[in-house]
């Protein structure tokens, strides 16, 4: 049964290229990202969709792993003098986002030639991407996490008698990290807002205090 036009939109974004490359290799691409679907399925686009056929669908397909978080947060283990002071020791953590990919050989395509040249294109843009500063965008039916970083891509494949392909399945593992640089502007910006205004403290000093303390030790 044929999916339709929503089944096959929602099929795109979350099976066939749930990760997006964001600048890096990307850079120079309008709008900066590069859906991971133009290397993943690259060698079939040449070979069917620029003829205007697609007969194999695509080859890769992503799904997520148990194990990605939402929100991941440490509270401190000490006794706190209330309950609302024991909200504002907890700690955030950064997000842990897994995905699958699979991608077995096939022989409708060239088999384990044209799968070998496919994960060599991806692992050189991979690495390319990573070592040019890009970061991932992934995509779930749950939550979209931006600004991701890759941590690693292990072989997860079994072997049995049903099966007895190898390497056919890839673990991605990404990591949220907490603060972006427009939310570390904004912090340090509120605190050097506190700096320059002198707004006094409850313990009796003043931010005016600290700032003439700074500028006589460091010189700022």
């Amino acid at each position: 049964m044929a999916l339709n036009f929503f089944g096959q939109a929602f099929r795109l974004a979350y099976e066939v290229s749930p990760i997006i490359l964001v600048d890096g290799i990307a850079a120079d691409i309008p709008g900066g990202m590069l859906p991971i679907a133009a290397i993943t399925e690259g060698l079939s686009i040449v070979n069917g969709l620029l003829h205007g056929e697609i007969d194999n669908g695509p080859m890769t397909h992503f799904m997520p792993l148990a194990g990605t978080t939402m929100i991941q947060q440490d509270i401190g283990n000490m006794n706190f003098y209330n309950l609302v002071t024991a909200a504002n020791a907890v700690v955030k953590r950064p997000n842990r986002v897994m995905m699958q990919m699979l991608r077995p050989a096939s022989t409708e395509d060239g088999g384990y030639s044209t799968k070998g040249m496919s994960f060599t294109a991806l692992k050189l843009a991979l690495d390319k991407h990573n070592q040019s500063g890009g970061s991932y965008t992934v995509l779930t039916p749950s939550c979209i996490y931006t600004g991701c970083l890759l941590r690693s891509v292990i072989d997860t494949s079994g072997f049995s008698d049903q099966n007895k392909q190898v390497q056919y399945s890839w673990q991605f593992e990404f990591e949220q990290p907490l603060l972006t640089i427009s939310q570390l502007e904004a912090v340090l910006g509120n605190l050097m807002d506190k700096f320059e205004s002198g707004m006094p403290s409850t313990g009796g000093l003043s931010w005016s205090g600290v700032k003439q303390s700074l500028v006589q030790e460091f010189g700022l």
